[in-house]
């Protein structure tokens, strides 16, 4: 069967829909949070003017950082006036003492108020936590003022864990911190392809939950580092809809950015249908240079493609 042409509408009525796919991609984008590394903190010197106040920043837990480091960083964001959610992992921490010395010291330190606790993928716990869930149920949330409380959601599965598996301790993981009278959320792995991201969000609001989700996004980086930390971080499949994506490797290698995830997610009415949702981006090719792309696009600057994929800010 011969093809069939797209149907043309009147100018009013496109520049209509348009308009709405943009206001769209918009609200998604307002309220977007960032990951950074606290030996990478200075970063946000330079990349504060393109930060709106009170931006929530993601504090990563890496191997060699300490709880010093941990707690300076927190510290810094907090001083430029940011928020910060730093990252305590379960299987890094050695029992439920040096839990709480952390936790105690991030809030009174550093003003923290909200952290994302995960499992931590290292092959053997440092202590006697093997998971978020077990770490969950030890801290002493109220107790310290913590009045919001993350744990991961994975839209396309985990390496070592099974998807039901995952999914039954996600409910239990906001249970218990609902229990403890804080908000739970949830922060995503970051992805390349909405499919999943959307699968993962219908499934979830089907479970009865209106927790906010952050939307795990790479923010634009080269296709070689966004390849390499999607091998690192589980993320293979979504990496390889990239690649089935695009017609050609010139054109792929200038969309390395977020947009056309982003625009799937907006033409799906994610905001509306799944709300509250917003993005956290994952800075890989540098806070500023993510920030500076994304702050046109929380106000609706930005051009569409004409091929029905991603957009390009105008900043």
């Amino acid at each position: 069967m011969a093809a069939q042409p797209r149907p043309s509408y009147p100018p009013s009525v496109a520049g209509a829909a348009s308009r709405l796919l943009i206001d769209a991609i918009a609200h998604l984008a307002a309220g977007t949070s960032f990951e950074i590394a606290a030996r990478n903190i200075g970063a946000l010197d330079g990349a504060r003017a393109a930060l709106a106040p009170g931006t929530l920043i993601g504090i990563t837990w890496l191997p060699g950082d300490t709880h010093d480091h941990r707690v300076a960083a927190a510290r810094a964001v907090r001083e430029a006036g940011l928020e910060p959610m730093p990252h305590i992992a379960a299987r890094r921490l050695v029992d439920g003492r040096d839990a709480d010395t952390l936790a105690g010291r991030l809030a009174d330190e550093a003003g923290v108020r909200q952290l994302l606790v995960i499992g931590g993928d290292v092959a053997a716990p440092a202590g006697e936590f093997g998971s978020a869930l077990e770490l969950l149920a030890r801290l002493r949330l109220a107790h310290r003022g913590y009045r919001r409380v993350g744990v991961a959601g994975h839209p396309e599965g985990h390496a070592a864990v099974d998807r039901a598996v995952m999914e039954s301790e996600l409910d239990t993981k906001i249970a218990v911190i609902e229990d403890a009278g804080a908000e739970a959320f949830v922060v995503t792995q970051f992805g390349f392809d909405a499919a999943p991201i959307l699968d993962w969000l219908e499934a979830f609001r089907a479970r009865g939950y209106a927790a906010e989700v952050r939307v795990g996004l790479a923010g634009p980086a080269s296709l070689r580092t966004l390849l390499r930390y999607a091998r690192i971080c589980g993320v293979g499949a979504s990496a390889r809809a990239v690649l089935g994506h695009h017609g050609s490797l010139a054109r792929l290698l200038r969309e390395t950015g977020p947009d056309a995830v982003i625009r799937a997610l907006a033409c799906a009415r994610a905001r509306e249908r799944f709300a509250p949702v917003f993005l956290h981006l994952f800075p890989f090719g540098g806070l500023l240079q993510t920030a500076r792309w994304i702050a046109p696009v929380a106000h609706g600057r930005v051009t569409l493609h004409p091929n029905g994929s991603g957009f390009e800010p105008k900043g």
